[in-house]
C-alpha cells in the first residue's frame, strides 16, 4: 500500500475558495436577513399605524456619522488591497486607520441616542427605530473590536498568510457594516 505525500499542497488560500470566506459571506447573508426583516417591521409599522408620530431627528450628527462610516469604506478597501499582496505595514496602517473611524462613528452613535427625541418605549415606531441603531451600533462595536484584536496580533505575531486572509474577510464585513446602513439611514432620517 503507498501512501500519498501530500506534505508539499499549501495550506489555505487567501481567497475566495477558503472556508472562511464562505463563512463570512454565509454571516452576512444571515444578518442581512435580520435587517431586512427589521427594515420590513418598519415599514410594515408605518403604514399600518398612520396614527404614529412622524419622526424628525436633527440631521446633523446622523449626517457626519454616514460620511464618516462611508468614508472608513476608503482604508478598508486599502487594507484588503494591502492583504492581498501581503504589504504588512499598508494593512496595519490601513486598518489602524478604519478602526479609528469606527470609534469615531461609536462615540457619536451614542450622542444621537441620546438626542434622539424619543425612547424606545415612546411608541411601537421607536421600539423599531432604537432596535434598527441598536444592531447596527452591535455589529460596528463588535467589528472594530474585532479589527482592533486582529491588528494588535499583527504587531504581536508573524504576518501569516492565514491572517492576511483575516484581514480581507475583516475588510469584506466591513464594506457589509457600512452598506448595510445606507437603506436604514434613508429610512430613519428622511
Amino acid at each position: 500500500m503507498s501512501v500519498l505525500d501530500v506534505s508539499a499542497l499549501p495550506h489555505g488560500r487567501n481567497d475566495s475558495r477558503s472556508l472562511i470566506w464562505w463563512g463570512n459571506l454565509s454571516m452576512m447573508a444571515i444578518e442581512g436577513t435580520v435587517f431586512a426583516l427589521a427594515f420590513a417591521t418598519f415599514i410594515y409599522l408605518r403604514m399600518k399605524n398612520p396614527d404614529l408620530p412622524v419622526l424628525r431627528p436633527k440631521m446633523l450628527l446622523p449626517s457626519i456619522n454616514l460620511a464618516l462610516l462611508i468614508l472608513s469604506g476608503v482604508p478598508a478597501l486599502i487594507a484588503d488591497a494591502a492583504a492581498r499582496r501581503e504589504n504588512l505595514n499598508v494593512v496595519r496602517i490601513a486598518m489602524a486607520s478604519f478602526i479609528s473611524m469606527g470609534l469615531a462613528f461609536i462615540a457619536i452613535r451614542f450622542v444621537v441616542l441620546v438626542n434622539l427625541g424619543y425612547k424606545w418605549s415612546d411608541h411601537a415606531l421607536g421600539s423599531i427605530v432604537w432596535t434598527i441603531i441598536g444592531m447596527h451600533l452591535f455589529h460596528v462595536i463588535t467589528a472594530s473590536g474585532e479589527n482592533l484584536l486582529l491588528l494588535i496580533y499583527l504587531f504581536l505575531k508573524p504576518a501569516t498568510p492565514k491572517r492576511f486572509l483575516d484581514v480581507r474577510c475583516a475588510a469584506v464585513y466591513w464594506y457589509f457594516v457600512i452598506l448595510s446602513w445606507l437603506p436604514f439611514f434613508v429610512l430613519i432620517y428622511r
